[in-house]
């Protein structure tokens, strides 16, 4: 007999929430004498913010003994005891005294049971967890947990998960997330999320934040017993009582199906006549509506008559306007054949005046520029080029003699007077000599720069001119055809005059005709409108008594598709009470399956835990996970504390080993 426990969801609760000190409580639990061969593994994963994993090592536990344990590690190294330890392959030897000894393996894969991903939205866009931090708005962050179908083992099936996150409540307000429990831990809220075995979740957690940072996310995964008693005595009396009114009710059943066919019956001959009525008042109504589109048709006809009377009447108004119009402009038309010759005799004279600016243009560009002004200048025995070199030479010949004239000076004390006054005289003469000479030069080199200059533009000028030509005499020739057309025209503009003429007195008497027609279609309408008030009155009037047929023949369909409802029901009931009586027969023996069933399904298998490092280390006694994310923080300046390792003892060293499980569940 099994015994029934209320506490069942609370026991469950608080196994889940307890998990977390696990580690710390295995290192104190040293009563316990456990066989050599028997291990415990707890393995610690980091995660990144987003939930994906960057290292995991495992903390394997033994009583004392000779010890062979196997796992794929980096490194591994002794954390109470300073037992030497060896590493070969897979294979991990030591030896100890201690009634409990602990090793930490670094591990090589990071893969663990369970896929974890974390997603980062502020104001409806994603971020990364960096790009989050210090960041102000509306949050939403959604948690998933899926099965890792790249790691090997029943872990996913077999263990439960809790994960607490924790908020600061003076960063984090309006803090909604449906799937957890929250908890006030101090001056934040603690969600906290319990995931059974075979489970994975997909939710979110929404919230106003400021200055957005986040403590680690702490997940704890472990191998869930539910060792819990059911007494089901008391369960199976209930269940005899409840096969006693099943019988019951199948009875019931049987006899209300029966009494249903009568009812249906009844039904069925009240439907029939409702659905004779309705043919016949349809059948008249039919004709009462073909009688009214008829008329309709008619009046629909006669009132497009009507309505387009307007546009006739405008429209012939409008004609006899325009008529009238054409006929005054022909009228007063007056072109002769002489007007046309001026106007293609000043085109030509214009024409050839563009022509001869033309020609001028290309003469000018052709003689003018600073070469044909030497070549002019050397046909009136100026050479240009001879005129600037004997400036530049007369200039040094000037510099010269005052040289040779110091020179004089120099050699012949007795002269220097007379050689002085010389130079006086000739550097006067001398310097506004040299002043026309650069003068002179200074003026051809102008004379050049204006010869280029003008002639540099000149191409431009002729270009123009030549388009300007070549337009015109496109022009000029269109002038001449116009005036061509022209002249033939003006002998028809008569006959044109007198035509015009004649059709606009012949419309005048078109257009009074068309007034007096559609005066006399808009009196049939109005005698034609009262005829249709009195077939729209007995339309109506039709219409309301097949309406009223129609009701009544879908409400006795209603009572009919009812009664046979019932009758279908009744009979489903009979046959579902009869097949719900064989049924519940054996019902009494099959609820310890389903219990039993049940509780395999919330707990796992429990057999033989299975190490998750190594499929060669057997007697494995438990096995637990503790992953953990790395913390989003603002950018802060603060002054980090250096911790001197050397000086740290053995139990501060197992302390810290499982500090962030303490901190996490405080």
């Amino acid at each position: 007999m099994k015994q029934l426990k209320r506490a069942l969801p609370l026991a469950l609760a608080n196994l889940l929430i307890l998990n977390s000190t696990i580690p710390t409580l295995a290192a104190e639990q040293t009563n316990k004498t456990p066989s050599s061969s028997e291990k415990e593994e707890v393995i610690y994963t980091t995660l990144d913010a987003s939930g994906k994993p960057k290292s995991s090592y495992v903390v394997n536990s033994f009583s004392k003994g000779n010890i062979t344990d196997y796992g794929n590690y980096d490194s591994v190294k002794m954390l109470n005891t300073s037992d030497e330890i060896k590493q070969n392959g897979d294979t991990i030897t030591f030896s100890t005294e201690a009634k409990k000894a602990y090793y930490e393996g670094k591990l090589k894969d990071t893969k663990i049971p369970w896929n974890i991903t974390l997603h980062y939205y502020l104001d409806g866009k994603e971020y990364s967890p960096q790009e989050m931090a210090g960041k102000s708005g509306k949050l939403k962050i959604r948690f998933q947990i899926t099965k890792n179908t790249a790691c090997t083992g029943d872990f996913y099936n077999d263990y439960a998960l809790q994960t607490t996150f924790k908020l600061d409540t003076d960063q984090f307000t309006n803090i909604s997330a449906p799937a957890a429990t929250i908890a006030n831990v101090g001056a934040s809220k603690q969600l906290t999320y319990t995931i059974l075995p075979g489970e994975g979740i997909d939710t979110t957690i929404t919230a106003d934040v400021k200055n957005f940072e986040m403590d680690a996310v702490a997940i704890n995964g472990i191998h869930l017993n539910l060792n819990v008693d059911i007494d089901d005595k008391e369960l199976k009396g209930k269940v005899n009582q409840l096969i006693g009114a099943v019988d019951q009710l199948d009875n019931g059943a049987t006899a209300l199906s029966s009494g249903s066919e009568n009812l249906l019956n009844g039904s069925n001959v009240l439907k029939n006549g409702a659905s004779s009525l309705k043919s016949g008042v349809t059948s008249l109504d039919e004709g009462v509506v073909t009688l009214q589109d008829g008329l309709t048709t008619v009046q629909d006809g006669l009132n497009t008559l009507n309505s387009k009377s307007g546009t006739l009447t405008s429209g012939s108004s409008e004609f006899k306007a325009a008529l009238k119009t054409i006929q005054t402009a022909v009228n007063s038309v007056s072109v002769t054949n002489k007007d046309l010759s001026a106007l293609t005799d000043a085109s030509g004279q214009i024409k050839q005046g563009i022509t001869d600016l033309y020609n001028g243009a290309s003469t000018l560009q052709t003689n003018l520029g600073y070469s044909q002004y030497k070549a002019i200048m050397a046909q009136n025995g100026v050479s240009i080029d001879s005129l600037l070199a004997g400036n530049s030479s007369a200039a040094s010949s000037l510099a010269g003699i005052e040289a040779q004239l110091d020179q004089i000076a120099a050699t012949s004390p007795e002269t220097a007077d007379q050689v002085a006054a010389i130079k006086g005289q000739l550097s006067a003469a001398s310097s506004q000599i040299s002043s026309l000479l650069a003068g002179d030069s200074a003026a051809i080199g102008g004379m050049q720069s204006y010869l280029d200059g003008v002639a540099g533009q000149l191409p431009t000028l002729t270009e123009g001119l030549n388009s300007l030509n070549t337009q015109y005499a496109t022009f000029d020739s269109s002038i001449n055809k116009l005036v061509s057309g022209l002249g033939n025209m003006t002998g028809n503009l008569s006959a044109l005059a007198d035509g015009i003429n004649k059709l606009v007195d012949s419309y005048e008497q078109l257009d009074t005709g068309i007034n007096d027609y559609t005066d006399g279609v808009a009196q049939i309408v109005a005698g034609y409108t009262q005829v249709m008030g009195g077939v729209s009155s007995l339309a109506q009037g039709s219409k309301e008594l097949v309406s009223g047929t129609g009701e009544l023949y879908d409400g006795t369909v209603e009572l009919y598709d009812g009664v046979t409802t019932l009758c279908d029901g009744a009979q489903q009931m009979a046959d579902g009470t009869g097949e719900f009586r064989l049924e519940t027969s054996n019902m009494d023996h099959n609820i310890d399956q389903e219990i039993n069933t049940l509780l395999k399904s919330i707990g796992g298998d429990m057999d033989n835990p299975v190490s998750f490092v190594s499929t060669k280390n057997t007697h494995v006694d438990s096995v637990q996970f503790v992953i953990q994310t790395e913390a989003i923080e603002s950018e802060k300046t603060e002054e980090k504390v250096v911790n001197q390792e050397e000086d740290t003892s053995f139990w501060q060293k197992l302390q810290n080993l499982f500090k962030h499980d303490q901190d996490t569940n405080k």
